[in-house]
């Protein structure tokens, strides 16, 4: 069995050790110590990273009591071999699992909510709690009672309890292993089975922030930072608070309400541009249709414009073809798209979806439709004033 030293001591971030067992497999090698630093991956708490003589860890895991360490190249030598860990990844995962402990303790003793998972993510740390639902009010007390366990900079201790001394500890949660069970005293507030690793005092948590939180399946899962990751977050929110009130000219304490201000006037000027886009289409529909080519008793709008939007466009076949015995063949074009739109009144009976399949080619297009409207876009734009000539002159040998 390895030596955990990182149960031993957990600010270790310097070791010797020898290397008692090689295995390589599909081009990673997996190293055995008879002493390792090298948290292995488990209890929601990520691995450590770091150096094994020569040789950079990607990965540590325990296997049937057995720590492996998995790197990329093999050892230089397989005694006395001097071993670095990561420490500021290390430090980081400590203090996020400690101030998890204490916020799963915040939410039991407030609101009697179980910790039902945890997952120590790269940018985020997450708890599931057994609450249906949470109130900003409830988070501001969860939180607030945690950062007193941090401020209170209280003791953290390892216990090894027998079976008798076991049963008597307040455990928040029952223990997942029968044998060696460890146990962590945050100093008579919390006691949590855990094999992971916590910093010594709560002091050097640092800063505990909930994020946000959502409801998943009758629970609620709880985002939160702590430590440098909850600093790192304050630094880039205070930066964009400030430059937005600067933006805005209002104070910092002022810039929601701004905001909410702005979004409700910008909500009313997009319908007021929506009503007067709609009444210009309806004016300019009105003129194609004046100005409309005659074939019988068929009047065929033709035209293509530059860069205009292409709802609009098929708004305004819509519109077209809402009066009778109406064909519109339509196109638009910017600086690398050519797109039509074929329609057609519903009185007629021209497939413009058998139209369209024949014309496509020409822009390199692609799309589809149905008998009444087709639609799509190519990259030949030279082509697209042919395309909508011959679609014309299809339409006119049908209707002759």
């Amino acid at each position: 069995m390895t030596r955990k030293l990182f149960h031993e001591n957990v600010y270790l971030k310097e070791f010797t050790a020898n290397i008692l067992k090689i295995r390589e497999k599909e081009g990673k090698y997996y190293l055995v110590l008879d002493q390792t630093a090298f948290y292995p991956e488990g209890g929601g708490q990520p691995h450590d990273l770091g150096w094994i003589g020569n040789c950079e860890v990607a990965y540590v895991f325990e296997e049937n009591g057995q720590i492996y360490h998995v790197t990329h190249l093999p050892p230089e030598k397989p005694d006395h071999v001097k071993c670095r860990i990561d420490w500021n990844r290390r430090f980081d995962h400590m203090q996020q699992h400690l101030g998890q402990h204490l916020l799963s303790a915040a939410f039991e003793k407030l609101f009697d909510a179980k910790t039902v998972g945890f997952h120590l993510g790269t940018e985020y740390v997450t708890i599931d709690v057994t609450l249906e639902e949470m109130s900003p009010m409830q988070a501001e007390k969860v939180e607030y009672l945690a950062n007193q366990f941090v401020m209170n900079n209280l003791q953290v201790k390892q216990l090894y309890p027998d079976a008798e001394t076991l049963e008597k500890l307040p455990l928040r949660k029952p223990p997942k292993v029968k044998e060696n069970i460890r146990i962590i005293e945050v100093d008579q507030v919390d006691y949590s089975p855990c094999g992971g690793t916590h910093p010594s005092q709560t002091g050097e948590v640092g800063l505990i922030k909930i994020r946000k939180w959502e409801k998943i399946r009758g629970i609620t899962r709880v985002e939160f930072l702590c430590g440098n990751r909850a600093l790192k977050d304050y630094h880039w929110k205070n930066h964009q608070i400030n430059a937005i009130s600067n933006l805005l000219s209002v104070k910092d304490m002022d810039v929601q309400s701004a905001v909410e201000r702005i979004c409700s006037e910008n909500h009313s000027l997009k319908k007021d541009i929506r009503n007067l886009k709609e009444q210009f289409i309806d004016y300019e529909a009105a003129m194609l249709h004046g100005d409309a080519e005659t074939l019988g008793p068929v009047k065929i709008i033709r035209k293509i414009f530059d860069q205009k939007d292409f709802a609009e466009l098929r708004l305004l076949a819509t519109k077209l073809v809402s009066q009778p015995n109406v064909v519109a063949l339509l196109g638009t074009k910017d600086e690398n798209k050519a797109q039509i739109i074929f329609s057609r009144s519903k009185d007629l009976e021209i497939p413009m979806h058998h139209l369209f399949k024949e014309i496509s080619p020409m822009i390199n297009g692609k799309g589809g439709g149905n008998p009444q409207i087709a639609q799509g876009g190519g990259n030949n734009l030279e082509n697209l004033e042919k395309a909508l000539e011959t679609a014309y002159s299809m339409i006119a040998e049908q209707i002759s």
